[in-house]
């Protein structure tokens, strides 16, 4: 499939959107507020352009995301869907099983290091979250923004900025969000529904990234391994939430969070927003 190592316009891209019959739509792996809330989003305005959409993603989602996704996710990519992808940086980040399907047609994105990857590509690093970018593209159809829409952006800014204090956060990021406040997203409510749902194996495997953390310099790096997972009863998802914690260190300009995932590798996660 030829691919355009260029960005598309926004027009293009809803024009592409609004000719599909059926899509999936996914987001990298060991997904955060970003990629699912943007993938909500994205799966609600393919539906509202007419066209048949799903969310596929092979790892389950965490607890705290899953409401704002309008229906359960499935675990691999219909053949027969065009594979739409946001918030994934490289191909080899897709969240979803795709072979035999379609190659991406799709790849939005804000990461300063995609490739543009897509056979179409909506990459803008200037954003703040890949949920900005799509609700651009609302903006570009003319489909308004349902308050369940605007609480999946608001919930990619806000996580993607560190609630809002990160170097990404800009003019335009901080009035898309006065926009979602006069629709109706709350907040306090959201807060309550993205930070308010942990548990004691969480909190415990967050503690035990904390206590391995070790530092470089300027660089902080933390290792979980199976062995904390057992011990903790806690799994991946969990020892995500450790990552803000390091952010916290005094004097620290890059923090490193391995985990451990199956098959026996690990998996790094180095925030690009603040970093």
């Amino acid at each position: 499939m030829q691919t355009r190592a260029t960005n598309s316009t926004t027009r293009q891209i809803v024009d592409f959107l609004t000719s599909l019959d059926r899509a999936a739509v996914t987001a990298h792996t060991g997904a955060d507020g970003d990629a699912i809330g943007s993938a909500a989003a994205l799966v609600h305005l393919v539906r509202s352009l007419g066209v048949e959409a799903v969310f596929c993603h092979s790892e389950d989602v965490p607890n705290y995301l899953r409401w704002l996704l309008p229906t359960e996710p499935i675990r691999e990519c219909p053949p027969d869907h065009d594979l739409l992808v946001v918030d994934t940086s490289r191909s080899d980040r897709i969240g979803v099983t795709h072979e035999g399907a379609p190659g991406v047609r799709l790849n939005i994105d804000h990461h300063e290091d995609n490739p543009l990857y897509g056979e179409l590509n909506l990459v803008d690093v200037s954003a703040a979250a890949s949920a900005q970018i799509v609700a651009t593209l609302y903006d570009e159809a003319g489909v308004p923004l349902s308050r369940e829409v605007a609480e999946a952006i608001y919930v990619g800014v806000f996580t993607d900025t560190g609630g809002f204090r990160f170097r990404n956060v800009s003019a335009a990021s901080h009035e898309l969000v006065a926009k979602l406040l006069r629709l109706g997203v709350i907040p306090a409510e959201v807060n309550e529904r993205i930070n308010r749902t942990g548990t004691i194996a969480q909190m415990n495997i967050v503690g035990v990234s904390m206590a391995n953390a070790e530092l470089y310099g300027e660089v902080l790096i933390s290792v979980v391994d199976e062995e904390d997972y057992e011990r903790t009863g806690a799994n991946e998802l969990d020892s995500k939430e450790a990552i803000d914690r390091l952010r916290s260190v005094a004097e620290v300009e890059v923090v490193g969070h391995l985990r451990q995932v199956e098959g026996g590798k690990r998996r790094l996660y180095a925030p690009r927003a603040w970093m």
